[in-house]
């Protein structure tokens, strides 16, 4: 039906584990979202911090508006890293409409980058 590409933020993450039938020990990787980082007052300076930005990348299957309960969009979601790389399950996901455009603005919460001032 139609896709959205939406900004998102992502962190780096070391990551161990398989990847293409080989374990890999500790290599670095971009992650979807963002990090909580602390100033020096415990959680009254608390700031969200991104490493880079990328995509979601948001596939609408249908709509569908099921007697009197509410619109719901049927959907695939996937990413696309700072670096171009695109990863995500191909799993079919279900969100109220009014959600799902919300989702479409972007990022729910504000974020800075690594190094950046507030």
């Amino acid at each position: 039906m139609s896709t959205h590409r939406v900004k998102f933020p992502f962190v780096r993450h070391e990551y161990s584990g398989p990847i293409d039938g080989e374990f890999v020990d500790a290599v670095q990787t971009w992650k979807p979202g963002t990090r909580c980082e602390y100033g020096d007052y415990e959680f009254s300076d608390e700031q969200w911090v991104a490493d880079g930005e990328g995509f979601m990348v948001l596939e609408v299957l249908g709509v569908f508006k099921p007697g009197k309960y509410p619109e719901r969009t049927f959907y695939l979601r996937s990413f696309i890293d700072p670096d171009g790389r695109q990863f995500g399950k191909p799993k079919v996901r279900v969100m109220a409409s009014t959600a799902f455009k919300r989702m479409l603005k972007g990022y729910r919460h504000p974020y800075i980058f690594a190094g950046e001032e507030p």
